[in-house]
This record gives C-alpha cells, structure tokens and sequence, in this order.
C-alpha cells in the first residue's frame, strides 16, 4: 500500500490549487491556459481512481459475450470483427449494443462526469 496522499488525490489538490488560488490572479489568456490545465489533471485523477473497476467491467462483458481472451483490446477486436462479419443474430447485437452502451457510460464518467447518466431511450 502506499503512503498518502496518492496520485488521484494529489491530483485533485492540483486542480483545486490551479481553480481556486491560480485562476482569479491570471488575465484571460492564461487563465484558459490553466483551465485547461486543472481539467486534464482532474480527469486524470477520475482515471486513476475509476479506470481498474471499469476495466475489470469491461473485460467481464465482453468475456461473457465472446468468451475469455489475452485483454480487452484483443476481446474488443474480437467483438468488432463478429459484428462487421453479419454473422450476428438479433440477441447477439441486442447484448452487443448493451455492452458498449455501459463501456461507453464508464469512459464518460472519466472524461465527461454527468454525461454518463445520458438515456438515450427516452430520444426512441
């Protein structure tokens, strides 16, 4: 186990210094500069701490869709390569489309929080 803080905490205090003490001292120019900044080492600190469960997730899904492999590049290709053969049946692409649809909701909550909570049925 490591010392604290870690690296997803020390990220967040990154963040909040850049917003809260850096920002309001900057003119307009650099202060975007900044913002951009505070917001990458935000989803960095999102990736570190969200990334292993949602891996692990996503490895389970496609395990169970296209059965076991090396890692989830490989599964994710082998899932590609089954869907552009059309040799899918109704059930498999329902699964399918499931599956990227959480995959999906989990990189949002990373890259994009609040956006992973999207429905898009209720646009059907």
């Amino acid at each position: 186990m490591q010392d604290r803080p870690d690296a997803a905490e020390l990220l967040a205090v990154i963040a909040q210094t850049l917003e809260r003490e850096v920002m309001p001292a900057l003119d307009r120019a650099l202060e975007y500069r900044v913002r951009v900044a505070a917001n990458l080492a935000r989803i960095v600190e999102r990736e570190l701490r969200l990334a292993p469960e949602l891996l692990a997730r996503e490895r389970s899904l496609l395990e169970s869709l296209v059965g076991p492999g090396e890692n989830v590049l490989e599964l994710n290709a082998r899932l590609a390569a089954r869907l552009l053969s059309g040799a899918t049946d109704v059930e498999f692409e329902r699964r399918a489309q499931l599956l990227l649809a959480e995959v999906a909701r989990g990189k949002l909550a990373i890259a994009r929080p609040g956006y992973e909570s999207y429905d898009s049925s209720v646009d059907a």
